[in-house]
């Protein structure tokens, strides 16, 4: 085998155990870190405020979100991963590094946005006390600064 056919050869099998490893990261993190899928974080404080069936719909609403956004979750691992390859190469391309950032960047808002409109149109579904509780567990994660806080005039 030729030289230059066994470095390609190479690179590619490093880069694609990258994205298995980066993707698989992800979704290790998405469900098992604090902070993330129902483990902890802001979702499980949410899920447990409510009565168990709108507990088990909040959770299946989610779950929903993330198994759709699968292939966008995938292409932003697959560009954070060609964001590596391309830094560590001999022509230093900086635009097409941020340029694959900025696409895995958007990727992941675009999914946190569809995440939140999901969790606020089931909060829609349920009545006022349930959504009072369900906001102060939203403190940690969509509503984290809180609402504006009015000071008296001096």
């Amino acid at each position: 085998m030729k030289r230059g056919t066994m470095i390609l050869l190479v690179a590619s099998l490093v880069a694609n155990v990258f994205l298995v490893g980066l993707i698989g990261g992800t979704v290790w993190h998405w469900t098992h870190d604090r902070g993330m899928g129902f483990r902890g974080g802001w979702r499980m404080r949410v899920a447990e405020s409510l009565p168990p069936p709108q507990r088990q719909a909040l959770r299946q609403t989610i779950h929903d979100a993330f198994r759709q956004a699968m292939p966008r979750l995938r292409e932003s691992g697959a560009a954070r991963a060609e964001a590596a390859r391309l830094f560590v190469q001999p022509q230093f391309d900086a635009n097409a590094i941020n340029a694959k950032l900025d696409q895995a960047r958007a990727s992941d808002m675009q999914f946190r946005t569809e995440l939140e409109h999901r969790v606020i149109q089931f909060s829609s579904t349920l009545p006022q006390d349930q959504r009072q509780k369900m906001a102060e567990a939203l403190k940690d994660g969509p509503f984290r600064n809180g609402p504006p806080r009015h000071h008296p005039p001096h």
